[in-house]
């Protein structure tokens, strides 16, 4: 058990074994029915789509509804390599996956670039994952304050009229995911050692006894991620060697060096800035105040 980590010890833990503990969840449970990795290209797709209209009032509120999307035409298309780039892809994956997602008319192509249509983030399984998402997220948020670690909110900047504003908090949600996936990227090196790493940076922050503490068997980790067990192995030994992956009795481990490393205690310590920047973005749209006042899950954002 000596090569266990030994998250108690570590500064600012139980906001890292929460955070990485929904994270997990977010990554492999995330949009309508889509692979981890499937779900990180569509949401980096989304963002850069729709970027321009996130910051113009008039766009915000013309696509206010959570089942009207913003038009095809709105949407500013984004080049493979730049999605691959942002995500720490190859690019022929990043490719090879895209077009399968245009084939299943998750994303559409065009010379300009991908886009992730109307059609799709209009559907019911997208629609449906997005709520789900959301309690995901409400349930994070109540964790969070339960254990003391909500303070300093901003006041909210919008009127709601009682209702939750469920668009805005999923781009916010996909902007934290975003946002700690390009550090996590940086770490491991590529975005499927990176999700091999959620999964054990997860299981080592979870305290004694809790279910999927301890040692993870490979297969359980490849069955989590959706992916082959031969590519997990491969990714496996990329992270061993960069010392972030044991090898112990029972399967592999976050080694306690490698959570007392300066690289992966700074991806701690920057995912504890991101989660402070998503509730404090989720407190300045409103819906922190919507969820502890009861307000109604209506999809509308004013915000």
């Amino acid at each position: 058990m000596d090569d266990l980590a030994e998250p108690e010890s570590l500064p600012g833990r139980d906001l890292a074994r929460l955070s990485f503990g929904f994270l997990l969840d977010e990554l492999t449970n995330g949009m309508a029915g889509l692979e981890p990795l499937d779900a990180l290209l569509v949401l980096a797709i989304n963002q850069a789509n729709i970027a321009p209209l996130t910051r113009d009032p008039a766009a915000r509120a013309r696509y206010g509804q959570l089942d009207a999307p913003a038009l095809d035409a709105e949407r500013r298309p984004v080049s493979i390599n730049a999605v691959a780039g942002s995500l720490g892809l190859a690019f022929e994956t990043a490719r090879r996956r895209i077009r399968r997602l245009v084939e299943e008319g998750v994303c559409m192509m065009s010379p300009e670039g991908v886009v992730v249509p109307a059609s799709f983030l209009a559907s019911p399984a997208y629609l449906q994952s997005v709520l789900t998402g959301h309690e995901r997220l409400r349930r994070f948020y109540a964790d969070l304050r339960a254990a003391g670690l909500v303070e300093g909110l901003p006041p909210p900047a919008y009127e709601l009229e009682g209702s939750v504003p469920v668009r805005a908090a999923a781009r916010l949600l996909s902007d934290y995911v975003l946002r700690t996936s390009e550090g996590l990227a940086r770490l491991a090196g590529n975005v499927v050692s990176q999700l091999v790493l959620v999964a054990l940076v997860a299981a080592a922050l979870r305290e004694p006894g809790e279910r999927g503490a301890g040692p993870q068997a490979m297969r359980a980790v490849a069955g989590v991620l959706r992916l082959p067990a031969e590519t997990v192995r491969r990714h496996v030994s990329e992270l061993t060697d960069a010392g972030l992956c044991a090898r112990v009795p029972g399967g592999l481990v976050a080694p306690r060096e490698a959570l007392a490393r300066p690289g992966l205690s700074q991806l701690l310590a920057d995912n504890a800035a991101n989660v402070q920047r998503l509730l404090a973005g989720l407190a300045e749209r409103g819906v922190i105040l919507a969820w502890e006042t009861g307000g109604a899950l209506d999809g509308r954002q004013t915000a």
